[in-house]
């Protein structure tokens, strides 16, 4: 279900190649994070844990993504998470994040020139788990929204938790957007 991009994969290393001779430590700083990423995405997909995840993890991976990201576009981008440590427990389902953080830097971070931010938030309302990407990319371009990835969000939101659970994307105060993901509670992880 959840996959590491090919396209990312080969723009990175291409990107380590460019680097090993120009600037070593940068190239080393990269394959570094490079590793961090795929040691924390690949083992859950190897068996049924892969099924079931807690927000900790999928914020994990979003972060070993982001300093990924942050070492590739050689300071260009700027994350945080401030999320409380009391929600890291909470079930999620996996590969939802972890998409919202890649659109945000493909469609919002990298299309615009100069530094960009993005900060990953969530809060528990209740008997519902808001999780939200804010970028201060590029902003909504007609069509976004309709991609693979989103298309794949919005699927298995459908099918765990049915009308309990949403995807908006909106226009950011100032600039960029805000991609709001909500779920219940009480089954974020499992079949509702």
């Amino acid at each position: 279900q959840a996959q590491v991009e090919p396209h990312f994969l080969f723009n990175t290393l291409a990107s380590v190649r460019a680097l090993v001779r120009q600037d070593p430590a940068q190239a080393e700083a990269t394959l570094d994070a490079l590793v961090d990423f795929l040691r924390a995405s690949i083992p859950r997909f190897r068996d049924d844990r892969g099924l079931h995840a807690t927000l900790g993890q999928q914020l994990d991976l979003c972060a070993s993504y982001l300093t990924l990201m942050e070492v590739r576009m050689g300071g260009r981008l700027a994350w945080s998470m401030p999320v409380d440590p009391a929600l890291r427990a909470l079930p999620f389902p996996p590969s939802l994040l972890i998409t919202l953080v890649e659109n945000a830097i493909k469609h919002g971070i990298e299309p615009r020139p100069g530094p960009g931010r993005i900060d990953v938030e969530a809060q528990r309302q209740g008997a519902v788990l808001e999780v939200r990407v804010l970028d201060d990319g590029a902003g909504l371009q007609p069509g976004l929204g309709g991609g693979m990835g989103l298309a794949n969000v919005r699927e298995q939101l459908d099918q765990r938790f049915g009308a309990q659970a949403s995807l908006r994307l909106q226009p950011r105060h100032g600039g960029g957007v805000v991609a709001t993901l909500q779920v219940p509670v009480a089954s974020a992880g499992g079949i509702a």
